[in-house]
């Protein structure tokens, strides 16, 4: 019609259908991409260690009264990483006390 508008490139609705399909087609195909949630995991831990650092034992101090056990990564006199205990065996009947976010979190 000579009063209509001729679009040019891509619509929002072709660039959402075709993106539907094109994420529907990989997930049914099953590739796998070159990084998962595992290995930038230990990408980060292993980007953490250092041999400058040092690991003490804290407890926490949330004042929730279970005092869970806290790895502190020490790197110059300050506390830079807190992790949860983490060096036991993973087992049913071991139990093994893992501090909460709140207590993770502080330094």
């Amino acid at each position: 019609m000579p009063g209509e508008k001729q679009q040019t490139g891509v619509s929002r609705r072709t660039l959402v259908k075709s993106a539907a399909l094109g994420s529907l087609a990989l997930a049914a195909g099953g590739v796998s991409l070159p990084f998962g949630m595992r290995t930038a995991a230990a990408a980060v831990q292993q980007a953490m260690r250092n041999e400058e650092d040092k690991i003490v034992w804290g407890a926490c101090s949330v004042n929730c009264g279970s005092r869970c056990a806290l790895r502190l990564h020490v790197k110059d006199n300050e506390v830079w990483w807190v992790e949860t205990d983490n060096t036991g065996d993973d087992v049913y009947g071991n139990h093994q006390v893992r501090a909460c976010l709140r207590g993770r979190s502080i330094r």
